[in-house]
């Protein structure tokens, strides 16, 4: 993970996708189908770019797309992050901020498209440049976070509780393997069954909280103190750095979703940046989709 961009250390992980994972098949499914709906709305002009491609799944739908209509379309995605795509036959790029991006020899972009990316850069900019890369009649469409979209509440919610999560992992999880690891399950000191005590009553605490779920907080210190308690110190001290490490990263990236989200503001603020870089035609739509519920506001604008 570096300083500057803690998404590096998600996708060079090679991560597919951020907010969808293998048991996100109906929002996969969902997600795939916008950006079908929204390619079969428009004439898209080319090249199209992605901004904020991450490991580029939009990319792949976009490819899918062109395969299932049998378009030709040329697709490129860029990143600031540093990125590591499962797929290699993509073609992307990272640390690539869209705020200074532009084609080699002059060249224009015919479209951009953005899959919870545009939000992430710093827009007063961003906005101007793409829509100078753009050439006329080309389209900027994107999905950006709102703050009634579930993504940007769930995320909240976990980020509300991750200060405690760290700090029981801290202040009872790390004595608790200590002194397992020292003088095994069946010789433990008092201040082993205190730090027992607390963590239990922080899991009970948040039993029914979706976010601490989500967490896998008790799997972890399950697994970790488990082999503990059977003298496994490697594994033990792997899952813990493991998890320390996941959930520190997790807030960084957290704390870049909700500002991003500040960034976005109302529906209204938002239509109101894109028509203050120029911008014509801009519509906004909340996007909602059925058992997902709400997922962020939908961008059409033109040059």
């Amino acid at each position: 993970m570096t300083q500057k961009n803690p998404w590096t250390y998600f996708w060079q992980k090679g991560a597919k996708a951020s907010f969808l994972d293998e048991r996100s098949r109906l929002q996969i499914y969902q997600m795939r189908k916008f950006w079908f709906e929204r390619m079969d709305e428009l004439s898209i002009k080319q090249p199209v770019v992605d901004i904020g491609t991450g490991n580029g799944i939009a990319v792949e739908w976009l490819n899918e797309y062109a395969e299932a209509k049998n378009k030709k379309l040329e697709i490129l995605g860029i990143d600031s992050a540093q990125i590591n795509p499962p797929n290699k036959q993509l073609k992307l790029t990272g640390e690539t901020p869209y705020e200074t991006f532009s084609l080699p020899s002059n060249k224009k972009v015919g479209t951009f498209v953005s899959h919870y990316g545009l939000e992430y850069g710093d827009m007063s900019t961003g906005l101007k440049n793409l829509h100078r890369q753009l050439k006329r009649g080309g389209a900027l469409i994107a999905l950006v976070h709102s703050k009634e979209s579930t993504i940007y509440q769930q995320s909240q919610a976990i980020y509300d509780l991750l200060p405690s999560a760290l700090k029981h992992l801290k202040k009872s999880v790390a004595p608790l393997q200590h002194l397992l690891l020292k003088q095994g399950p069946n010789n433990l000191p008092s201040s082993a069954l205190q730090a027992q005590q607390l963590l239990n009553q922080f899991a009970r605490k948040h039993e029914r909280n979706r976010a601490f779920h989500a967490m896998n907080f008790v799997p972890a210190t399950k697994h970790l103190l488990k082999a503990a308690a059977e003298g496994k110190e490697t594994e033990s001290h792997q899952v813990y750095n493991g998890y320390l490490e996941s959930l520190t990263a997790h807030k960084a990236r957290t704390q870049t979703l909700l500002k991003a989200t500040e960034q976005i503001g109302s529906e209204n603020n938002l239509k109101a940046s894109l028509e203050g870089a120029c911008f014509k035609k801009v519509s906004v739509q909340e996007v909602q989709f059925p058992e997902s519920g709400e997922v962020g506001y939908c961008i059409q604008a033109f040059k």
